[in-house]
Protein backbone atom coordinates (compact mmCIF):
# COMPACT_ATOMS: atom_id res chain seq x y z
CA UNK A 1 0.00 0.00 0.00
CA UNK A 2 2.28 2.69 0.63
CA UNK A 3 4.92 1.20 -1.76
CA UNK A 4 4.10 4.06 -4.62
CA UNK A 5 4.97 6.48 -2.01
CA UNK A 6 8.66 5.57 -1.86
CA UNK A 7 8.78 4.92 -5.57
CA UNK A 8 10.54 8.25 -7.37
CA UNK A 9 8.34 10.08 -9.22
CA UNK A 10 7.74 14.15 -10.17
CA UNK A 11 7.17 14.60 -6.08
CA UNK A 12 9.91 13.00 -4.15
CA UNK A 13 12.47 13.44 -7.34
CA UNK A 14 14.03 16.02 -5.42
CA UNK A 15 14.20 14.14 -2.36
CA UNK A 16 16.06 10.92 -4.07
CA UNK A 17 18.15 13.63 -5.81
CA UNK A 18 19.36 15.21 -2.52
CA UNK A 19 20.00 11.74 -1.00
CA UNK A 20 22.02 10.61 -3.91
CA UNK A 21 23.90 13.34 -3.67
CA UNK A 22 24.63 12.59 -0.30
CA UNK A 23 25.55 9.35 -0.12
CA UNK A 24 27.59 10.04 -3.01
CA UNK A 25 29.39 12.61 -0.61
CA UNK A 26 29.87 10.40 2.02
CA UNK A 27 30.70 7.56 0.15
CA UNK A 28 33.62 9.91 -1.70
CA UNK A 29 35.10 11.25 1.56
CA UNK A 30 33.76 14.89 0.53
CA UNK A 31 31.90 15.19 3.34
CA UNK A 32 32.16 14.10 7.17
CA UNK A 33 29.26 12.07 8.29
CA UNK A 34 29.08 13.78 11.45
CA UNK A 35 28.76 16.99 9.20
CA UNK A 36 25.94 15.29 7.40
CA UNK A 37 23.98 14.74 10.50
CA UNK A 38 24.74 18.12 11.85
CA UNK A 39 23.75 20.12 8.61
CA UNK A 40 20.25 17.56 8.96
CA UNK A 41 20.26 19.51 12.03
CA UNK A 42 20.64 22.69 11.20
CA UNK A 43 17.75 22.14 8.63
CA UNK A 44 15.40 23.16 11.19
CA UNK A 45 16.60 27.09 10.63
CA UNK A 46 15.78 26.68 6.99
CA UNK A 47 12.22 25.06 7.51
CA UNK A 48 11.93 28.30 9.95
CA UNK A 49 12.98 31.11 6.81
CA UNK A 50 10.44 29.51 4.43
CA UNK A 51 7.61 29.60 7.06
CA UNK A 52 8.35 33.29 7.56
CA UNK A 53 7.62 33.49 4.04
CA UNK A 54 4.79 31.05 4.24
CA UNK A 55 3.08 33.50 7.11
CA UNK A 56 3.82 36.20 4.84
CA UNK A 57 1.49 35.17 2.20
CA UNK A 58 -0.89 33.89 4.01
CA UNK A 59 -1.04 37.07 6.26
CA UNK A 60 -1.44 39.01 2.64
CA UNK A 61 -3.39 36.69 0.47
CA UNK A 62 -5.21 33.95 2.98
CA UNK A 63 -8.06 33.84 4.57
CA UNK A 64 -9.72 36.29 7.41
CA UNK A 65 -10.51 35.46 10.55
CA UNK A 66 -12.83 37.97 12.03
CA UNK A 67 -12.53 36.50 15.64
CA UNK A 68 -8.17 36.95 15.60
CA UNK A 69 -6.84 39.71 17.22
CA UNK A 70 -4.44 41.84 15.62
CA UNK A 71 -1.28 39.91 16.73
CA UNK A 72 -3.05 36.53 15.35
CA UNK A 73 -3.68 38.02 12.41
CA UNK A 74 -1.45 40.68 11.16
CA UNK A 75 2.49 40.86 10.39
CA UNK A 76 3.48 41.10 14.48
CA UNK A 77 2.56 37.15 13.90
CA UNK A 78 6.26 36.72 11.71
CA UNK A 79 8.28 38.75 14.61
CA UNK A 80 6.46 36.68 17.36
CA UNK A 81 7.18 33.36 15.54
CA UNK A 82 10.48 34.38 15.07
CA UNK A 83 11.48 34.94 18.46
CA UNK A 84 9.09 32.04 19.45
CA UNK A 85 10.74 29.21 16.97
CA UNK A 86 14.07 30.67 17.35
CA UNK A 87 13.69 30.36 21.54
CA UNK A 88 12.86 26.48 20.77
CA UNK A 89 15.51 26.04 17.86
CA UNK A 90 18.07 27.80 20.22
CA UNK A 91 17.53 25.39 23.29
CA UNK A 92 17.73 22.50 20.68
CA UNK A 93 20.83 23.33 19.66
CA UNK A 94 22.26 23.98 23.11
CA UNK A 95 21.21 20.36 23.81
CA UNK A 96 22.38 18.51 20.47
CA UNK A 97 25.68 20.10 20.94
CA UNK A 98 26.18 19.71 24.95
CA UNK A 99 25.51 15.95 23.73
CA UNK A 100 27.51 15.43 20.68
CA UNK A 101 30.15 17.30 22.52
CA UNK A 102 30.55 14.12 24.76
CA UNK A 103 31.90 12.53 21.57
CA UNK A 104 33.57 14.62 19.18
CA UNK A 105 36.15 17.03 20.50
CA UNK A 106 36.50 19.01 16.87
CA UNK A 107 32.71 20.05 16.73
CA UNK A 108 34.23 23.57 15.17
CA UNK A 109 35.86 21.64 12.27
CA UNK A 110 32.51 20.62 11.52
CA UNK A 111 31.57 23.66 10.39
CA UNK A 112 34.68 24.08 7.84
CA UNK A 113 34.86 23.90 4.13
CA UNK A 114 37.10 20.40 4.30
CA UNK A 115 33.95 19.04 6.30
CA UNK A 116 31.53 19.00 3.11
CA UNK A 117 28.87 20.81 5.38
CA UNK A 118 28.12 23.68 2.79
CA UNK A 119 27.47 21.27 0.09
CA UNK A 120 25.45 19.38 1.98
CA UNK A 121 23.31 22.40 3.45
CA UNK A 122 23.17 23.85 -0.20
CA UNK A 123 21.18 20.78 -1.06
CA UNK A 124 19.24 20.37 1.63
CA UNK A 125 18.01 23.77 1.38
CA UNK A 126 17.54 23.47 -2.73
CA UNK A 127 15.37 20.16 -1.57
CA UNK A 128 13.30 22.50 0.80
CA UNK A 129 12.88 25.54 -1.74
CA UNK A 130 11.67 22.22 -3.82
CA UNK A 131 9.32 20.96 -1.74
CA UNK A 132 7.85 24.69 -0.59
CA UNK A 133 7.54 25.94 -4.01
CA UNK A 134 6.10 22.61 -5.44
CA UNK A 135 3.41 21.95 -2.57
CA UNK A 136 2.81 25.41 -1.24
CA UNK A 137 3.08 28.23 -3.38
CA UNK A 138 2.64 26.28 -7.20
CA UNK A 139 -1.03 25.25 -5.40
CA UNK A 140 -1.34 28.75 -3.75
CA UNK A 141 -2.12 26.74 -0.49
CA UNK A 142 -1.36 29.99 1.24
CA UNK A 143 -5.43 30.61 0.54
CA UNK A 144 -6.46 27.72 2.39
CA UNK A 145 -5.33 29.44 5.63
CA UNK A 146 -5.84 31.88 7.96
CA UNK A 147 -2.42 32.94 9.39
CA UNK A 148 -3.54 31.71 13.07
CA UNK A 149 -4.10 27.86 11.45
CA UNK A 150 -0.92 27.96 9.84
CA UNK A 151 1.03 29.38 12.79
CA UNK A 152 2.05 26.13 14.07
CA UNK A 153 1.85 23.74 11.03
CA UNK A 154 6.18 23.71 10.98
CA UNK A 155 6.32 22.07 14.40
CA UNK A 156 5.25 18.78 13.08
CA UNK A 157 7.92 18.11 10.44
CA UNK A 158 10.59 19.50 13.58
CA UNK A 159 9.50 16.97 15.79
CA UNK A 160 9.95 14.24 13.38
CA UNK A 161 13.09 15.58 11.89
CA UNK A 162 14.32 16.52 15.73
CA UNK A 163 13.35 12.61 16.13
CA UNK A 164 15.45 10.99 13.52
CA UNK A 165 18.81 13.46 14.19
CA UNK A 166 18.45 13.03 18.09
CA UNK A 167 18.53 8.97 17.30
CA UNK A 168 21.19 9.47 14.71
CA UNK A 169 22.98 11.15 17.76
CA UNK A 170 22.77 8.60 20.01
CA UNK A 171 23.65 6.55 17.27
CA UNK A 172 27.05 7.90 17.18
CA UNK A 173 28.32 6.42 20.86
CA UNK A 174 27.41 2.70 19.38
CA UNK A 175 29.03 3.53 15.84
CA UNK A 176 31.68 6.63 16.36
CA UNK A 177 32.93 6.97 13.38
CA UNK A 178 29.53 8.12 11.89
CA UNK A 179 29.17 6.69 8.95
CA UNK A 180 26.25 4.50 9.89
CA UNK A 181 23.97 7.82 11.64
CA UNK A 182 24.62 9.09 8.24
CA UNK A 183 23.43 6.56 6.15
CA UNK A 184 20.35 5.82 9.00
CA UNK A 185 20.00 9.70 8.77
CA UNK A 186 20.08 10.22 4.89
CA UNK A 187 17.33 6.72 4.17
CA UNK A 188 15.22 7.48 7.04
CA UNK A 189 14.86 11.01 6.01
CA UNK A 190 14.72 9.94 2.72
CA UNK A 191 11.44 7.30 3.43
CA UNK A 192 9.36 10.13 5.87
CA UNK A 193 9.75 13.07 3.54
CA UNK A 194 8.58 10.95 0.67
CA UNK A 195 5.33 10.15 2.05
CA UNK A 196 5.01 13.65 3.45
CA UNK A 197 5.62 15.17 -0.34
CA UNK A 198 2.86 12.70 -1.37
CA UNK A 199 0.61 14.82 0.67
CA UNK A 200 -0.08 16.24 -2.55
CA UNK A 201 -3.52 17.37 -4.13
CA UNK A 202 -2.51 16.07 -7.42
CA UNK A 203 -1.00 12.94 -5.91
CA UNK A 204 -2.68 9.49 -7.48
CA UNK A 205 -0.48 7.33 -4.79
CA UNK A 206 -2.30 9.69 -2.13
CA UNK A 207 -5.52 9.80 -3.56
CA UNK A 208 -5.49 6.09 -3.63
CA UNK A 209 -3.89 5.68 -0.29
CA UNK A 210 -7.19 7.94 1.08
CA UNK A 211 -9.82 6.41 -0.76
CA UNK A 212 -8.89 2.98 0.48
CA UNK A 213 -9.15 4.17 4.05
CA UNK A 214 -12.24 6.08 3.77
CA UNK A 215 -15.53 5.24 4.44
CA UNK A 216 -17.97 7.80 2.66
CA UNK A 217 -17.33 11.08 0.56
CA UNK A 218 -17.37 13.26 2.92
CA UNK A 219 -15.08 11.23 5.48
CA UNK A 220 -12.44 10.99 2.33
CA UNK A 221 -12.77 15.02 1.53
CA UNK A 222 -11.63 15.51 5.81
CA UNK A 223 -8.91 12.91 5.98
CA UNK A 224 -7.60 14.33 2.49
CA UNK A 225 -7.44 18.25 4.04
CA UNK A 226 -5.99 16.75 7.51
CA UNK A 227 -2.85 14.90 5.73
CA UNK A 228 -2.64 17.89 3.50
CA UNK A 229 -2.50 20.09 6.37
CA UNK A 230 -0.16 17.65 8.24
CA UNK A 231 2.89 18.16 5.34
CA UNK A 232 3.10 21.83 5.97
Amino acid sequence: MLKPFFTPNKNNRALWLNALFLLVLLFTNNADPIAIVLAYFLETIIIGILHVVKLFLVIKHGKKDEKATSLESGYGLILFFIFHYGFFVGVQLILFFSFISKEISNIPDLFSLESGILYVLVSIGVTNISYFYNNFLVPKKYLDYTPKSIFFKPYVRIIIQQFVVILSAFSLVVFPGGMVPAILIIVFRLLVDSIMVSFKKDSKSFDSFVKSKSSSYEHYEEMKRKYQEFSE
